[in-house]
């Protein structure tokens, strides 16, 4: 009987090569799930967002102050964390940022907001319309 040998020569290398594409793989599925659960965790809290912003766009209340309040609440806390920005930034300071950015949306959005927040009239429900068509806007663009 003839045996077949194979010499440690090419063995060693053959195994290191293959421990090796083991590791690098096993790191790869590791970054993969870690990624793919971030992924996960903020499509969860968008879809959070855009729930809560249909709730303010067919909200039927009578009180357009409330709503106002809601929206603007909401617009923060979005801002803050899509897009990293302060949350106790004016609107005034966030509309100088987005024009700088070239985000005209964003700039007229937050150019309202602080028009209507600052002028001491209470809003109404065509503002409180404007404003909601806007947000929606750049809601998309995310």
């Amino acid at each position: 009987m003839a045996s077949f040998l194979i010499p440690l020569s090419i063995l060693i290398p053959i195994a290191l090569v293959v421990i090796i594409l083991i590791v690098v793989a096993w790191i790869i599925f590791t970054k993969n799930k870690k990624l793919y659960q971030k992924i996960t965790t903020e499509r969860r809290r968008f879809t959070v967002y855009k729930k809560e912003f249909q709730e303010i766009k067919q909200s039927k209340s009578q009180s357009p102050e409330k709503d106002f309040a809601k929206l603007s609440k909401l617009a923060r806390a979005f801002f803050r964390e899509y897009l990293n920005l302060n949350y106790s930034s004016t609107y005034l300071e966030l509309e100088k940022y987005f024009t700088k950015q070239n985000k005209q949306e964003h700039a007229k959005f937050c150019k309202l907001m602080s028009d209507i927040n600052y002028a001491g009239k209470k809003t109404d429900k065509n503002q409180n319309k404007q404003l909601i068509e806007l947000f929606d806007k750049i809601m998309q663009e995310h």
